[in-house]
């Protein structure tokens, strides 16, 4: 990585802790738990991705995790955490579902320009077998309930 524009999608550093092989926000969550939603995409499509729709996130004040650039989103998508590029905190249904409303035609126009899904993540609570739930129209939005998310 050259810069630290390249670390985090060109978002501004002060916004984000980091914690190898993720960047979190500052911003946390007033919810103890609440939907988890998860972006996949294709590896090769991270990039774009994330500089796309992660100013989005940050314009909501919305608590997300990015995977961090280089090869760690391709290892993750190796083992259990497949598929799980972008972690957005959502909360309950009504800001759930406004973060989706908001980036789920952003994620449809990126479909149509080339962007391919990702694997689908898959539940811990499941061990690791059974799909989340699939959100909007784009394809690579997934969902579960969290009860809490310090420990889901």
């Amino acid at each position: 990585m050259a810069n630290g524009d390249s670390l985090l999608y060109g978002q501004p550093s002060d916004e984000y802790e980091l914690f190898m092989p993720f960047a979190e926000t500052c911003l946390k969550s007033q919810h103890e738990g609440g939907f988890k939603l998860h972006v996949t995409v294709a590896t090769e499509h991270a990039d774009p991705l994330a500089r796309v729709i992660l100013p989005t996130l940050r314009l909501l004040h919305t608590h997300h995790k990015v995977v961090l650039p280089g090869e760690f989103y391709a290892r993750l998508n190796g083992g259990d955490q497949r598929g799980k590029f972008i972690t957005i905190y959502a909360g309950p249904a009504m800001p759930a579902q406004r973060v989706v409303d908001t980036i789920d035609p952003v994620l449809l126009r990126l479909r149509a320009e080339g962007l391919r899904p990702g694997p689908v993540p898959t539940t811990r609570q499941s061990h690791h077998t059974e799909g989340e739930l699939r959100i909007g129209r784009s394809g690579m939005i997934r969902t579960y309930w969290a009860d809490n998310y310090r420990t889901s």
